[in-house]
């Protein structure tokens, strides 16, 4: 069994999150129920999944982020799953009923401090290979949300719930949509029949349609999802996404630029974020400005104009990766400059003796032939590189014309001729990575 793409990204996009057991009907919901949703860093308080040890053997980077957590785990399913299970608990995690085990998946949830996390184990598509997933749901009570008046439960379970409604769907939406932003719930985007609202880092999709079986009736579907970093966006979005893993939020406003700078530098002001410029900067098509906080994490809002509307995006980087992108970038540089002030290997070529308007430089040999010469000193040529280790990786050769690649490692030639048979044939050697010593004129 292998883990479609598709299926993949499920684990990684937060807006996916609308049944994250499916099929699954969880009996009750976590322990101790808290008040308010959580910021991101009260929940880091009782769990950071970025820093969770993972299974012995895991070899690829894993995913890590302080609301999840993903990789593959060498051996089976079971052996992953029973690792975490026996680490969450160990840390005081309780386990809920409702889990699901078999060979080629696992999943359960666990609960600690009004919080929940659900823990996800698959085959990865390769032989004693499973892949993981932990996620964290926030701290809340999904039973407890406001909800239209006649709504009746179906289920409620930790990381999502069903109620169902005699009202039609657009009334039942707009009922649940003001219920929330009279709790104090923010829009964070729309996508078909689920809109996403935010609180603090918790983000919660309301799923409302015809309910499947039910005459008739309005279903309405609450799920949760922590976010890593509480992201703000304006009331008023268009294709608002935001992605925990890389960490950005995008989406179109139909406000201009200015507009979406202002309500940035007042929103994230407030949060100890500072822009790094007066006005941002203009890149190509798009506008940057950068926000640091006084941890050194970076954000960086790009912002361009698409059939009239603004097109943002605001990325998010802690500061341990910005100082890792500095440190690969010097490292980089460093080689770059290592490599440079070293000779490059030398390679001699034959210049035959009937060669004329010969020029050459010390990755560039240019030069003309009696017509009908060309030909026979490209396979010449073609002969001494394939004795001194280059690769033909193209080669496209006629009488009157052609073309031949040649790689030896991080090394290229490029060998272009021309021989139309009544004008003189003209031959071009291009070097790459390597330097032509000044050849002896015979042939």
């Amino acid at each position: 069994m292998s883990v479609h793409p598709n299926r993949r990204r499920f684990f990684f996009s937060l807006f996916l999150v609308l049944i994250p057991f499916a099929g699954v009907a969880f009996s009750r919901a976590a322990d101790k129920p808290s008040g308010s949703p959580a910021t991101a860093a009260e929940a880091a308080k009782v769990i950071d999944l970025s820093t969770l040890p993972l299974a012995a053997g895991a070899e690829k980077p894993p995913i890590r982020r302080i609301a999840g957590l993903t990789y593959q785990a060498p051996g089976t399913v079971k052996k992953a799953y029973e690792f975490h299970r026996k680490q969450l608990l160990e840390r005081k995690w309780k386990e809920l009923p409702g889990g699901y085990a078999s060979d080629q998946s696992s999943n359960g949830a666990f609960a600690r401090d009004g919080f929940t996390l659900s823990l996800m184990v698959f085959l990865s598509g390769k032989a004693d290979e499973a892949y993981v997933t932990i996620m964290n749901h926030g701290n809340v009570k999904l039973d407890k949300l406001p909800l239209p008046a006649g709504a009746k439960p179906l289920y409620a379970g930790p990381a999502s719930a069903m109620f169902v409604a005699e009202t039609p769907v657009k009334e039942t939406a707009e009922a649940c949509k003001k219920l929330l932003l009279a709790e104090g719930w923010q829009p964070y985007g729309a996508a078909g029949d689920t809109h996403f609202f935010k609180k603090n880092a918790v983000a919660l999709s309301a799923f409302i349609t015809t309910a499947p079986a039910q005459g008739g009736k309005t279903s309405i579907q609450y799920g949760t999802s922590l976010m890593s970093v509480d992201l703000p966006a304006p009331a008023e979005t268009l294709q608002l996404k935001y992605s925990d893993a890389p960490t950005q939020l995008s989406f179109d406003s139909a406000a201009t630029q200015q507009e979406i700078v202002d309500f940035y530098r007042k929103t994230l002001g407030r949060s100890g974020w500072k822009a790094t410029a007066d006005a941002p900067i203009k890149i190509d098509f798009r506008h940057e400005l950068i926000f640091r906080n006084p941890g050194k994490d970076l954000l960086t809002l790009e912002m361009s104009e698409v059939e009239g509307k603004s097109r943002v995006l605001l990325k998010y980087q802690t500061a341990a990766e910005v100082a890792e992108i500095g440190r690969l970038a010097k490292a980089e540089l460093a080689r770059r400059n290592a490599e440079a002030d070293k000779p490059l290997p030398k390679l001699t070529v034959a210049i035959p003796s009937e060669a004329t308007e010969i020029e050459r430089s010390k990755n560039r040999l240019e030069f003309k032939l009696p017509a009908g010469k060309a030909k026979a000193v490209v396979e010449s040529w073609r002969k001494q590189f394939g004795k001194d280790g280059w690769k033909e990786t193209v080669a496209a050769m006629e009488d009157v014309a052609g073309s031949i690649s040649f790689d030896k490692g991080d090394r290229h030639l490029a060998l272009i001729y021309s021989d139309t048979g009544f004008l003189p044939a003209e031959i071009t050697l291009q070097a790459t990575g390597v330097e032509f010593e000044r050849a002896a004129e015979k042939q």
